[in-house]
């Protein structure tokens, strides 16, 4: 009985006890992982959103045509400026003006500038030149420049002065078709984009320009082209309907300085027909305005001036 009570509680406690320990033993030997040494890494950068998720694609083409008409705008700018310098002054280049011509210069030569205060109006078919100083106002002591009446020495009998003759030595026939009588001492020079040039004696020009769209007022041009002139110390004297050769003709004459001495000039637009005007502008010295060998020059070219056929 004792044995069986002690068999039986040793066991019994034998095996509760082995049970407990064996309990423990499990849980202790688990195992904790060890950090790492140094410090933890760096996080990672958020990846970036696409421009087109940011900013919308429409908003992005806008930019874009935007960009590209800025740059052909100032390609464009440039190559009008470009144009607009040959015409030192006034407006010229292919502005077709009532006759053809303005009063200026090319701005690319000296000379232009004196004569032209544009670089005259419209092209021609048969010359490279294509443009002129189309105004052209001469009036001497003047009396029927502005009437508006036809006369024989083609400009105003006030203005050329007697009735002897035309005054050419020999006739200049131009590449654009026009011809024109040159009194002695004048020569052909050059021709640009003014127009055809001719020099004389003491310092004389004559410069004949042309259009194939000439406009139909030429007082109304010549007033609006005065608008641009940049000559030095320019004065304008008169710009009027003149009677020439039953052509509708405007004459625009002024003064001006360049290097220290004053020049007078007469610019004469004539429309010939809806096709083609004309510009003569002769230039002299003012001191000699009214000497005898410019008063023949300035009749010898209106009597003897041909337009192209």
């Amino acid at each position: 009985m004792g044995a069986g009570v002690a068999a039986g509680a040793g066991a019994g406690s034998g095996a509760g006890m082995n049970s407990g320990a064996a309990g423990t033993g499990s849980h202790g030997g688990a195992r904790i992982p060890a950090r790492p040494d140094g410090p933890p890494p760096a996080p990672r950068p958020p990846a970036r959103a696409p421009l087109t998720d940011v900013v919308p694609r429409r908003t992005l083409v806008i930019i874009a045509v935007v960009v590209v008409l800025a740059v052909l705008g100032t390609v464009l700018a440039f190559a009008l400026n470009g144009d607009e310098a040959d015409k030192g002054g006034k407006s010229g280049g292919d502005t077709s003006s009532s006759s053809g011509a303005t009063a200026g210069g090319d701005g690319r030569e000296k000379d232009a500038a004196k004569e032209k205060d544009s670089g005259g109006s419209g092209k021609d078919d048969n010359s490279g030149s294509g443009s002129g100083d189309g105004k052209g106002k001469e009036q001497d002591d003047s009396s029927g420049s502005g009437s508006g009446k036809d006369d024989d020495a083609g400009q105003g009998s006030s203005i050329g002065g007697g009735d002897k003759g035309d005054g050419a030595e020999e006739t200049y026939k131009h590449s654009q078709g026009f011809s024109i009588g040159l009194p002695k001492g004048w020569k052909f020079s050059s021709t640009d984009r003014a127009g055809a040039r001719f020099t004389g004696p003491n310092g004389q020009k004559l410069l004949i320009g042309w259009t194939t769209t000439p406009k139909d007022n030429p007082v109304a041009d010549w007033k609006n082209q005065e608008l641009g002139m940049r000559r030095a110390q320019y004065d304008r004297i008169r710009i009027e309907k003149v009677g020439f050769r039953g052509w509708n003709t405007a004459d625009w004459e002024f003064t001006y300085v360049d290097g220290g001495t004053k020049y007078r000039s007469v610019d004469r637009g004539f429309v010939v027909n809806g096709g083609l005007g004309y510009g003569m502008m002769y230039t002299a010295k003012a001191d000699d305005w009214d000497s005898e060998q410019r008063r023949t020059a300035w009749r010898t070219f209106t009597r003897t001036f041909e337009p192209k056929k």
